[in-house]
């Protein structure tokens, strides 16, 4: 015999004058096997109307969530469950088009991590070694990434939604009172034909991945916030001579004196000039230089605004 879900009386509902904005509507499972105390706690019940689904006779409500009770003593195979429908909010948007109602199905950021190589440190300063120079190659990290995520039908197609994806926001976003500076949120769209739900027609989901990374700029003594660009020391193996001409670099031999090529890259000044040690040998500060990765826009504020 499988789990039983039987729905039962005792709706309640909350009416205003536009019609019925909430309903409860409580389901009873008997279940076949162990209670949830040795299961779990389960998320999902067979025959309950799943989270997220419409209410079969009146539109413009869904399920929003459960509340779960289980039995106890010699009741631990019943479970109650009450199903909570409600309104999803619609908000009204419009970019260089007359506005435009869509509902919005979700709003929040969850965790995320993105790899990148170490080539600086947390304070902000370049890797190095002991003796000041460039690593031949250096570890690659997690650092965190958390995602916004926004997802937002509308009745009909939105235009220039396209020209944001893959794109870093140019200047400071506000997102739920917190200001995220330029080029730390990376954007991707997603769009999808929606069939079946009334009128909605298409679902658009868009993600806002955040990434922060302070680097100490073009020698500067303070960390700079430089998002999702990328920041390289200024390092090679050639430097510009007096006339302008790369000639190799040279250096005295540790064990004879004599000037020989060098073998490994070294620290430039970010003129193409090789950065030269004091007498002590105390590591040169190095000159990073910072490269834009991705193209900038200026997102439309329907991405990220939120609903009220």
């Amino acid at each position: 015999m499988a789990d039983l879900s039987i729905q039962r009386d005792g709706r309640r509902w909350s009416v205003d004058s536009t019609g019925i904005t909430s309903l409860r509507r409580p389901y009873r499972i008997v279940l076949d096997g162990d209670n949830l105390s040795a299961n779990g706690e389960a998320k999902t019940f067979v025959g309950v109307p799943a989270i997220g689904s419409a209410h079969p006779s009146h539109s413009g409500l869904f399920v929003q969530s459960y509340d779960v009770e289980e039995g106890r003593e010699h009741e631990k195979k019943v479970i109650d469950v009450i199903v909570n429908y409600g309104q999803r909010t619609v908000e009204t948007v419009g970019e260089g088009q007359s506005a435009q109602s869509g509902q919005v199905e979700q709003w929040g950021w969850s965790g995320g991590e993105d790899e990148r190589e170490l080539t600086t440190a947390a304070d902000g300063t370049a890797v190095l070694n002991s003796a000041g120079d460039v690593f031949d190659s250096v570890p690659t990290i997690k650092s965190p990434a958390p995602v916004f995520t926004k997802v937002v039908k509308f009745e009909t197609r939105q235009s220039g939604w396209s020209a944001h994806r893959c794109k870093v926001n140019a200047s400071d976003v506000t997102i739920g009172g917190e200001v995220f500076a330029a080029k730390t949120l990376f954007c991707m769209v997603a769009e999808a034909r929606v069939f079946g739900d009334g009128k909605w027609k298409y679902r658009y989901t868009i993600e806002l991945r955040h990434r922060t990374n302070k680097v100490k700029i073009a020698g500067g003594d303070s960390a700079t916030e430089i998002g999702w660009d990328v920041a390289i020391a200024d390092a090679g193996m050639r430097e510009k001579g007096t006339d302008g001409k790369l000639v190799l670099i040279r250096l005295p031999d540790a064990e004879t004196g004599k000037p020989c090529n060098v073998t490994m890259p070294e620290l430039l000044d970010g003129s193409g000039k090789r950065i030269a040690r004091d007498s002590g040998g105390t590591p040169p500060t190095p000159y990073n230089f910072r490269f834009q990765a991705y193209e900038t826009t200026t997102f439309p504020a329907w991405f990220y605004s939120e609903p009220t």
